[in-house]
């Protein structure tokens, strides 16, 4: 897809999130009457047609209130970053260079970079980006048909760059899971060892093959469970005893 499609409505935002698949979407959240937004169109447009193999879309956070309260969209403009209806990755601000690099973090490891890339039968790759460090105790899958889901997947966080099929085969994982028809079921939660998941910034996972040994590995719903880390703030310390400039 060259160049930027305009969402016109909340209804249409998740089916051209669907259309593309497992290519990256770049999401711009705007706002009209907001200046850096302005300034920063004319370089959108312009990655858009200077990255062909990446979806480009403009949300209108008056236009699509449900869509930007959805993604929690508290400032304009704000960048989402999009593969198989996922959210990988964000960006805000105006500063083009900056935005262009995180597209290159995604694109530059993509097998679909290549029209001659020959992807491995069921092999998938998803990255999930938290806007706060998180600690994870498990995570749910689904797929609504079993023989597509999940069999083989290696875990990994907080990776410094996007990851390719290449460098998740031969990197070791932070935890390997061989999935079962019972992880699937409507009450099935797929445990994570809670100690190496303490400080998740990312999580990436890839799948190596599904249930049935299809072409295709097909996931309707993923979702982890956890709680936030909570960071300490000093300035929330109070002195109980002793007074100023005094030493214990």
């Amino acid at each position: 897809m060259v160049g930027v499609k305009v969402i016109a409505s909340d209804p249409d935002f998740q089916p051209e999130l669907a259309a593309a698949g497992s290519r990256l979407a770049v999401v711009k959240f705007t706002m009209a009457g907001c200046r850096p937004c302005v300034r920063i169109s004319p370089a959108f447009n312009a990655l858009s047609n200077k990255y062909p193999q990446v979806v480009f879309l403009e949300v209108d956070v008056h236009v699509c209130q449900g869509t930007a309260a959805a993604n929690n969209i508290s400032a304009t403009p704000t960048f989402l970053f999009f593969r198989n209806r996922v959210r990988v990755d964000q960006y805000q601000g105006a500063d083009s260079a900056g935005l262009e690099e995180k597209i290159k973090q995604h694109t530059e490891n993509d097998p679909g970079n290549s029209e001659d890339s020959d992807i491995p039968k069921g092999y998938l790759l998803i990255t999930m980006a938290f806007n706060q460090p998180v600690k994870l105790y498990s995570m749910k899958l689904l797929s609504s048909d079993f023989a597509q889901a999940p069999k083989e997947v290696k875990v990994f966080i907080n990776l410094p760059r996007s990851m390719g099929f290449d460098d998740a085969e031969r990197s070791e994982a932070t935890q390997s899971l061989e999935l079962s028809e019972d992880d699937y079921k409507e009450d099935g939660l797929i445990p994570l060892r809670y100690v190496k998941f303490q400080n998740v910034q990312s999580v990436t996972l890839f799948i190596k093959s599904n249930q049935g040994d299809e072409e295709t590995t097909k996931i309707n719903y993923l979702t982890f469970i956890g709680t936030p880390v909570q960071a300490t703030n000093m300035s929330d310390f109070k002195r109980v005893v002793g007074k100023k400039g005094e030493s214990h």
